[in-house]
């Protein structure tokens, strides 16, 4: 009797990729490459000290002053409920403005970077953009990672990763505070990590847990999910088939190492019942923030989510020559263009871009190398190890803004998460060389993107506001914080009034988190008002915050006394509203708020030593609209608007209709 034959031992994963994974000869030298990244990166936090503003004007700023006050707003007190404002419905009752689409994570690690500083605005905003810079480094570090495994070439991957984040998109977008935009990125860059260990080792469980955490930040690694689950599926099945041809697969990659399609259908599923369990929280929140009064069809997430998948027909009417499918593509082909480009490559007569975000797409060329860039991908990829991995992080892109075009296109910051183009296509041409130059000369190529980088983020570290600019803006925050003080923490009604110096409303919702504001359309609740901020100062005992020096804080029934009609003296224009003159304002005054809704014009003609003042100061046939001036709503309208700080000569104004003046008056004032 003989005894029985052992069982052969199973080969381990890294015997069936024909190489040990990349990580199991790592040495003190193989450090080198990693240090030297995390140097690199480091630059991007260079201008630190001046991002405690809001210093890249426009949308930049909108959204980062938006997510900052979502963020702020954040607590168990509201059920942990997104909302950008809480202000009165039309009965008087407290109501939110909800700002719920994406997973709460984001929030709350945004919320924990700002905690510790309390209502110092500039240093919140200073650390939330700090969170950001985070992790854009934690995403590159992550693409790095898996480079390596996948390249099995340090010097290789650090190339391809710097080069990649060397791009215009990337290092503008990094520092903006956007749940949707580094920290998701973050998360599809950790979740391709998890692709490449589980393609090489058969770790699943670590997958599926990056997977959760990269959801909890964003919902984009869904687009990097169904290209691998789709591209791995396909593969699976066309290995199935009799006969098949080696799909997929180079000499070092035989049929073994794939996954089962079971794995790839328990990672959708997964993947679908978290995201789905995160959205239903967001979903209840609403409905229960909202009194339980609005059908789940009409929720604010709901309708947004109609409108980024196309299915409002009467939205896509306005824009339909921008979304019809030629057009699109193209503009697509230009960012992918603009994404491949690093920054500091670009021609100086191009610096313009920086202050204007779509200008990139217009670089002489762009489409046709964005075109080129994605098509080297396609030609590529078959000649690489592990090219189904790498095809699947290059076409995430497209997973993405194909079925969402019609929120991605009028969203540059979108492009960023192309970034799966500008890795694969650097990766295979940095291959190439590596070929011809041979491994003992690899570090060269890092020697090239290193310089390409730092110079590409210490030129975008200089740009941003300045001088002046940044000088006013300090001063805002400075009199908001005092503000924010004398208001304390209960809640108190405060109506943003807008006059011509005011501050931006996206600000203010941010400045004033945690209060209930009224804005300017909602004049007529002016009377349940506490407080009133003015860009201007009134003396007297109205006034609470004296020292301020650009936005004022005011005692509401004190103000609007200072507005009776002994105060106001005679118009100096009577008229359907009669027209006065005080403390270097125009006040309007209506008894029965007369063609409230028509717009008002006002022209100012100048001495003529201040022509070209006044002309810079707007007031040459200004255009405005009641609820831009209204001061008070009790049984008249009054409303007002500031002069110039010298003195004109005569003022027109009146109300329009149909082109037509409905009233006008004209007076000239004595020197």
């Amino acid at each position: 009797m003989t005894a029985p034959t052992a069982e052969p031992p199973q080969p381990s994963p890294a015997a069936r990729t024909g190489r040990a994974p990349l990580r199991s000869r790592f040495t003190p030298q193989a450090a080198i490459p990693l240090l030297l990244l995390l140097l690199a990166l480091s630059t991007v936090f260079l201008s630190i000290h001046d991002r405690g503003l809001f210093y890249r004007l426009g949308f930049h700023d909108r959204t980062t002053a938006h997510y900052l006050t979502v963020a702020g707003n954040l607590s168990p007190k509201h059920g942990l409920l997104g909302f950008d404002a809480l202000t009165l419905d039309d009965d008087g009752d407290l109501a939110y403005r909800p700002y719920n689409r994406f997973p709460i994570g984001g929030y709350a690690l945004l919320k924990l970077a700002m905690a510790p500083f309390g209502d110092d605005f500039s240093a919140q905003i200073r650390s939330a953009r700090a969170s950001m810079l985070a992790f854009f480094v934690l995403g590159a570090v992550s693409a790095y990672l898996a480079l390596c495994r996948l390249l099995a070439s340090r010097w290789v991957a650090l190339a391809a990763t710097l080069t990649a984040f060397s791009s215009y998109y990337l290092l503008y977008y990094n520092d903006m505070v956007a749940t949707e935009n580094m920290p998701s990125l973050f998360g599809m860059l950790l979740t391709f990590h998890g692709m490449v260990v589980f393609v090489q080792e058969g770790r699943f469980r670590q997958l599926l847990v990056k997977a959760c955490a990269a959801l909890l930040l964003g919902w984009h690694v869904y687009a990097l999910l169904l290209a691998f689950i789709v591209l791995g599926l396909a593969r699976e099945l066309v290995r199935a088939l009799p006969l098949s041809p080696r799909f997929g697969r180079s000499d070092s990659d035989v049929p073994e190492a794939g996954p089962s399609p079971g794995r790839y259908l328990a990672l959708g599923a997964v993947a679908l019942l978290f995201g789905t369990a995160l959205l239903s929280f967001n979903l209840g929140n609403e409905y229960f923030a909202l009194g339980g009064r609005v059908p789940l069809a009409e929720l604010p997430t709901v309708d947004s989510m109609i409108r980024r998948f196309g299915l409002d027909h009467e939205r896509n009417l306005v824009h339909a020559e921008t979304l019809a499918w030629p057009r699109y593509l193209e503009g697509q082909f230009r960012r992918i263009g603009g994404m491949t480009i690093p920054y500091g490559w670009i021609d100086p007569i191009w610096a313009r871009v920086v202050d204007h975000p779509h200008e990139v797409e217009l670089l002489p060329g762009v489409f046709a190398w964005g075109a080129v860039v994605s098509g080297a991908c396609l030609l590529g990829l078959p000649f690489v190890r592990h090219g189904l991995l790498l095809a699947a992080l290059a076409l995430s892109g497209f997973c993405w803004t194909l079925p969402m075009r019609h929120n991605v296109f009028i969203h540059e910051f979108e492009s960023v998460f192309y970034v799966g183009i500008p890795l694969t296509v650097f990766s295979l041409l940095f291959l190439y060389i590596r070929r011809l130059i041979g491994d003992r000369f690899a570090p060269v190529l890092a020697a090239a993107a290193l310089p390409a980088f730092v110079l590409s983020s210490v030129e975008m570290a200089g740009v941003g506001i300045r001088g002046r600019e940044a000088l006013s803006q300090a001063e805002m925050m400075q009199d908001f914080e005092v503000i924010r003080d004398v208001l304390g923490k209960g809640v108190s009604y405060l109506p943003l009034l807008r006059d011509i110096h005011s501050v931006s409303p996206w600000r203010v919702r941010y400045y004033l988190a945690g209060n209930v504001f009224l804005v300017p359309r909602q004049w007529r609740q002016r009377e349940l008002a506490d407080f009133v901020i003015l860009g201007h100062r009134d003396e007297g005992p109205a006034l609470l915050t004296p020292d301020n020096r650009r936005m004022f804080l005011y005692d509401r029934a004190l103000y609007d006394a200072s507005y009776d009609e002994q105060a106001l003296g005679s118009p100096i224009i009577a008229s359907d509203w009669n027209v006065y003159r005080k403390d270097g304002r125009l006040i309007y005054v209506s008894e029965d708020c007369a063609h409230e809704e028509a717009p008002f014009f006002l022209s100012l003609a100048p001495r003529e030593a201040n022509a070209r003042r006044d002309e810079e100061d707007g007031f040459d046939g200004l255009r405005f609209h009641w609820e831009d001036i209204a001061r008070r709503s009790d049984r008249r309208c009054i409303g007002a608007i500031d002069l110039p700080e010298h003195d004109p000569a005569s003022v027109r104004t009146g109300q329009l209709r149909d082109g037509e003046p409905i009233w006008e008056g004209e007076h000239r004032f004595e020197r």
